[in-house]
């Protein structure tokens, strides 16, 4: 109880990312963070992201209730990929995940490698667009489309990207 206690009234703090040297365009964003974290003497000059997390307990109406100056209707809320232990009746999920992690690409004859973009898109089994059945986070309404970042003359970009697809 101790520990429970403590997490309740501590904040998590997060070091700022450093954009003027560590963040590479064509880096996975796990590669910039263990840069940011290995980067000894930092001189950040106030900027960067900063992240903030604190532990409310509650269900979400008793949190809405009780922070409602940290949690209003507009927060967005994620739910948990995967299921609960216990599926309650009426809780639907047909959701599956699905995570665009990367490729390699032939330059053919060009002298530099192509600029790469990937659409995502969902079908039914007689060709159809299912509109709006990707999630792109939460909060976000569905899409038919999903566009991945753009690579710029990479060989073998890497994305790591990952969306919802409600079925």
């Amino acid at each position: 109880i101790a520990m429970e206690t403590y997490i309740r009234q501590r904040q998590l703090i997060m070091s700022p990312l450093i954009t003027s040297h560590v963040i590479g365009e064509n880096e996975p964003l796990t590669a910039v963070f263990n840069k940011v974290i290995a980067a000894k003497e930092v001189n950040h000059k106030g900027q960067g992201l900063w992240v903030s997390l604190k532990l409310l307990p509650g269900d979400l109406a008793q949190v809405q209730k009780d922070f409602s100056h940290l949690v209003d209707r507009s927060t967005a809320v994620a739910r948990k990929m995967g299921f609960p232990e216990i599926i309650l009746p009426g809780d639907v999920r047909n959701d599956i995940y699905v995570t665009l992690i990367q490729g390699e690409f032939d330059k053919g004859k060009k002298k530099t490698p192509k600029n790469v973009e990937v659409t995502m898109s969902v079908h039914d089994e007689d060709g159809n667009l299912q509109e709006k059945a990707i999630h792109p986070g939460a909060g976000y309404e569905g899409v038919s489309e999903y566009k991945s970042v753009v690579y710029y003359q990479v060989k073998q970009p890497c994305w790591y990207e990952t969306v919802k697809v409600r079925l």
